[in-house]
């Protein structure tokens, strides 16, 4: 009785890693306030906003092991995650946000360097109207405390 347990808790692990990811470890890196630097290019059209930018943003420990990518939705957005590889190195995963007026379409590779730094690279792809426009991202991230302060 307790090795079918077992094997029926294997078979749905395997299951579940197949399907979303689930069973594997997070990201292994520190939960907390972190500041990433964001490089953007626009392939089609030259778009606003393309450049560099620092932000800094919360990291917790349900967004590591659900999605260390993501942002918040839009207002009116509704947005699904699938994780297509993880291991406590490396996230590799696809954010599909939709709207009345189009979507977004995020994939995404993230590497833990250390527990304090990440580098990966970010494809969005906005359609609306029968049109699309790609932006490719270079992001660099560290760690600065495990306080957010007053950021949630």
């Amino acid at each position: 009785m307790k090795h079918s347990r077992s094997a029926a808790a294997a078979l749905f692990c395997a299951a579940s890693i197949f399907a979303a990811g689930a069973c594997a470890a997070p990201l292994d890196v520190k939960p907390g306030l972190w500041e990433s630097t964001y490089t953007t290019q626009a392939s089609g059209a030259p778009l606003p906003g393309m450049g560099t930018h620092k932000y800094k943003s919360c990291l917790t420990k349900k967004q590591l092991a659900e999605d260390p990518a993501a942002e918040p939705p839009q207002p009116g957005e509704s947005c699904n995650t699938k994780i297509v590889s993880q291991t406590s190195k490396h996230w590799k995963g696809r954010r599909l946000c939709t709207s009345s007026e189009g979507k977004r379409d995020f994939y995404v590779d993230i590497r833990a360097l250390s527990r304090a730094r990440t580098r990966g690279t970010v494809r969005v792809v906005f359609s609306e109207g029968g049109q699309s426009i790609a932006v490719d991202g270079k992001l660099s991230s560290r760690w600065l405390s495990s306080s957010c302060g007053s950021m949630q």
